[in-house]
């Protein structure tokens, strides 16, 4: 009886420890992201670095189809006409960050919105989701 209770302990002790050795790879963007995260929190703010990043993503990666200022419209790319949703909606201003998150990750391909898994990292996708937040206003 007391050696199960002993293996019970040792394998909770076993698994806290290897959960708190686990570190993520990118530290600077799994920092950035949970920053971008707590945006919300009235505890603490994006630091102007993480807004700048998720700015520059967006920039990069969203503004050609939704515009500089989130606001989408009829748009030709590579030949295909599409009308990129208006991201400063009050839909879209509901619409929780786990749903965005998925459009950006996996896409809507018939409205023509590109997947974009494997070329941002879930960091950066946050980050632009949080950018998108930025732009929708208060």
């Amino acid at each position: 009886m007391i050696a199960i209770k002993l293996g019970v302990i040792l394998m909770g002790a076993l698994f806290l420890v290897t959960a708190c050795q686990s570190t993520p790879s990118n530290t600077t963007n799994s920092t950035a992201a949970a920053n971008a995260a707590s945006q919300d929190s009235p505890k603490q703010s994006p630091t102007p670095d993480v807004i700048a990043e998720g700015k520059e993503i967006f920039a990069t990666n969203c503004m050609i189809c939704h515009k500089e200022d989130g606001t989408g419209g009829p748009v030709t790319i590579a030949g295909k006409k599409i009308d990129p949703d208006n991201l400063t909606t009050e839909k879209m201003k509901m619409m929780p960050d786990e749903k965005l998150i998925g459009y950006v990750t996996n896409g809507v391909v018939d409205e023509g919105m590109p997947a974009f898994k494997g070329k941002l990292t879930d960091d950066e996708i946050k980050l632009a989701v949080a950018h998108v937040r930025r732009l929708q206003g208060p």
